[in-house]
C-alpha cells in the first residue's frame, strides 16, 4: 500500500514541488517537500524517507551532494532524480553515486509513478 511509503520531493521551483505533492498525494503517499537540499538534509535528520525525488541542479547544496550525504545518513533511502537540462556529467555523477534513474523534466508520471510504485513494501 503506497500509504506506507514517504517521500521527500527537493526542488527548487515551487510549481515542481506543489505538483508532485499534488500527484503523490493522491496516489497515496506520504509527501513532503524541501525548497533544498540544505531543507531535505535537515528534514531527514528528523524522519526517515523511504524515497527522494531530487532535482539535480539547485542552489547552494545540489542534488548531487544532496544525494551522497542522504545515503551517508541511509544507505537504504532510494533515490531518483529530476532535471530540467541536458545533465550529462551530473546525472552520470548521481548514478555512480547511487541514483536509481534521472528523469527529464517535465516529468512523465506514467513512466515515473510504475518505478516508484515498485518500491512500495508488501
Amino acid at each position: 500500500m503506497a500509504a506506507s511509503l514517504r517521500v521527500l520531493v527537493v526542488d527548487d521551483d515551487p510549481g515542481i514541488r506543489e505538483t508532485m505533492f499534488d500527484i503523490l498525494s493522491l496516489e497515496g503517499y506520504q509527501v513532503e517537500v524541501a525548497d533544498s537540499g540544505e531543507r531535505a538534509l535537515e528534514l531527514s535528520e528528523k524522519g526517515r524517507y523511504d524515497v527522494a525525488l531530487l532535482d539535480i541542479r539547485m542552489p547552494g547544496i545540489d542534488g548531487v551532494e544532496t544525494l551522497r550525504a542522504l545515503k551517508r545518513t541511509d544507505s537504504a533511502i532510494r533515490v531518483i532524480m529530476i532535471t530540467g537540462f541536458d545533465e550529462g556529467d551530473l546525472a552520470a555523477k548521481a548514478m555512480e553515486a547511487g541514483a536509481e534513474a534521472v528523469f527529464r523534466k517535465p516529468l512523465d508520471v506514467a513512466t515515473f509513478l510504475p518505478l516508484l510504485m515498485a518500491s512500495t513494501p508488501g
